[in-house]
């Protein structure tokens, strides 16, 4: 499915352009949406990322790209960033993330078997080696490198700090099954079903320029950017 793997960079230039022309007024809306949404649900999703052990890596930062997750977990952040930086740290922190361009890369991870395509996580500063939102990161940065039930795990470098020996890896889905009745839900293409999981940029443009618009470049921008993304959409459009 091409689609699903060429970028489309006109719309991409038309958003870096609409972004110059308009971004107080994007900011403006994007804030607005989070303050709005106030605290629902956030206690409810600490409670449930409390109940997973706390980790240590070794920082290299291979894993830190762009990953889907649901809108309370994206308010949360963007409330945690309101509550603690300045309006110009908070304007340019913005400013990087909606600049999709900037970030397109591919993996080097020994473990692949060739370079794949990835928009790498806005929050990642590379060269401090600092998460700007590692006290409030969603369940799949927490998820990430835990060992699972089988004793594997899904990065080598990636050891909990306390004792964690799972019977089974059920818990990883019902924690996330629950925060899914609280976020919201929308119709990626026409025969499938509503997801509830979308990447951080989504969000973004979501709140800041409507849903359909933010459909629109996810479809045709934040997919074929991602091959992960490009392969879970191949899998769901293939006839079966």
């Amino acid at each position: 499915m091409q689609y699903l793997s060429d970028i489309n960079f006109e719309l991409l230039n038309k958003l870096n352009s609409l972004f110059e022309k308009r971004f107080n007024k994007i900011c403006e809306n994007i804030l607005r949406a989070s303050a709005e949404q106030g605290p629902f649900g956030i206690a409810l999703l600490e409670a449930l990322q409390a109940e997973l052990p706390k980790t240590e890596c070794s920082n290299c930062g291979s894993c830190c790209n762009s990953i889907s997750f649901f809108s309370i977990e994206y308010h949360r952040i963007i409330r945690d960033l309101m509550n603690r930086l300045s309006s110009d740290q908070l304007k340019k922190m913005l400013q990087d993330a909606l600049n999709i361009k900037n970030r397109l890369a591919e993996t080097d991870l020994e473990s692949d078997k060739e370079n794949e395509k990835r928009i790498r996580c806005t929050f990642r500063k590379q060269e401090s080696k600092v998460c700007a939102i590692h006290p409030v990161r969603p369940f799949p940065c927490r998820f990430f490198g835990l060992k699972k039930a089988d004793g594997k795990r899904e990065c080598q470098y990636v050891r909990e700090i306390e004792p964690w020996e799972p019977k089974n890896d059920e818990i990883f889905s019902k924690l996330q099954e629950r925060i899914a009745l609280n976020s919201e839900s929308h119709l990626v293409f026409p025969d499938t079903e509503e997801i509830t999981f979308f990447p951080f940029e989504f969000w973004l443009f979501r709140y800041s320029l409507g849903v359909e618009n933010a459909l629109k470049i996810y479809r045709e921008i934040i997919i074929p950017s991602s091959t992960p993304l490009s392969k879970f959409w191949e899998s769901k459009l293939s006839p079966s």
